[in-house]
């Protein structure tokens, strides 16, 4: 795709690493996913304990991670001890995520904790309409920016927001993921995004930025 198609992004190499550039962006200065950098409490109990372990719950020994993005999610989850099909579709972002991937896995400390994670490119609805039972489908939709922001967004968000664009069809998505969920679907908020859908919220647990809208499974 050409570049000014995902808004003056462009995906770019620099010293054997892929980056997203922002225009402007000097070699070096893109956007990565290096998950290294996530500071996770230690042990899986501590983790349960953080807002999307709550979410996601101490049950849960299965998931999929329907939009997977950089992955940070899906690591924070294989952290827990949980296997995990990340699933992502965008292209781009799916070089970052299979980058980081194999960083993870050559990482000694990290590796046993990236191999519960499997990625997939592919198209979520058509993935989960296909699925085998999990017990959790995280979903992470790409939302509108707030029209009065307070302070830029982190990179991270400004670079999937430009390249990815917003999930159009986030409600159909809520749908398909609970026909496929044995326990609960979670769906990752800003916290002035509306709710997916019109269904009832089970529960929500708040952040300062963010919230995790959880629904029952419909089975």
């Amino acid at each position: 795709m050409d570049p000014d198609a995902r808004n003056g992004w462009q995906l770019a190499q620099h010293e054997g690493a892929q980056e997203l550039r922002a225009p402007g962006d000097a070699p070096g200065r893109g956007l990565r996913a290096d998950w290294s950098q996530l500071r996770l409490p230690d042990g899986a109990s501590a983790l349960r304990g953080q807002p999307l372990g709550r979410a996601v719950g101490s049950a849960a020994h299965t998931a999929i991670d329907a939009t997977a993005g950089l992955g940070f999610d899906s690591f924070a989850m294989a952290a827990m001890g949980v296997q995990v099909r990340a699933i992502e579709r965008n292209d781009w972002v799916l070089a970052l995520l299979r980058q980081a991937h194999a960083w993870a896995l050559a990482d000694a400390k990290l590796k046993p904790i990236a191999e519960r994670i499997t990625i997939e490119q592919g198209d979520a609805h058509a993935l989960l309409a296909a699925a085998q039972p999990v017990d959790v489908v995280l979903l992470d939709p790409m939302f509108p920016a707030k029209k009065k922001a307070d302070a830029k967004p982190p990179k991270a968000m400004q670079g999937l927001s430009a390249v990815v664009g917003d999930d159009g069809d986030a409600d159909a998505l809520l749908m398909l993921a609970l026909a496929v969920a044995r326990q609960r679907v979670v769906v990752k908020r800003a916290r002035h995004a509306p709710p997916l859908g019109n269904l009832q919220r089970a529960w929500t647990i708040e952040g300062k930025v963010l919230r995790f809208d959880v629904y029952r499974a419909l089975a």
